[in-house]
């Protein structure tokens, strides 16, 4: 059996995508003073990269338990390179709004 990467490839980019964009989000509301809010969206993007999380882990779990056939090609790796890149902006922007929150207190 053939497995589908190209859908597995295109839900792994749109969730990882999400997290991203979406802890981008997040730390521009902190950069604002909009901490309540700016935490909301990291949570959300935190749900965004457990989704990724999740089908690359059924993934994995595919091609090592040998259930089929996978065809690697490049828009897998640049999945799987989403997924990397996304999950340090997610984990970092959650460290920088730390840090905004701290900077916050002091201020005041």
């Amino acid at each position: 059996m053939m497995i589908d990467t190209e859908q597995y490839s295109f839900q792994l980019i749109l969730h990882s995508g999400n997290a991203r964009s979406t802890a981008y989000e997040a730390l521009q509301l902190v950069k604002s003073n909009a901490f309540k809010e700016g935490e909301k969206k990291l949570s959300i993007a935190k749900e965004e990269m457990v989704e990724a999380q999740k089908l690359h882990a059924k993934l994995l779990r595919i091609m090592a338990n040998q259930e089929g056939e996978l065809d690697m090609n490049l828009l897998l790796i640049h999945a799987e390179d989403h997924i990397t890149s996304s999950s340090i902006a997610v984990e970092m922007s959650g460290e920088l709004i730390e840090l905004y929150e701290r900077m916050e207190k002091y201020e005041q």
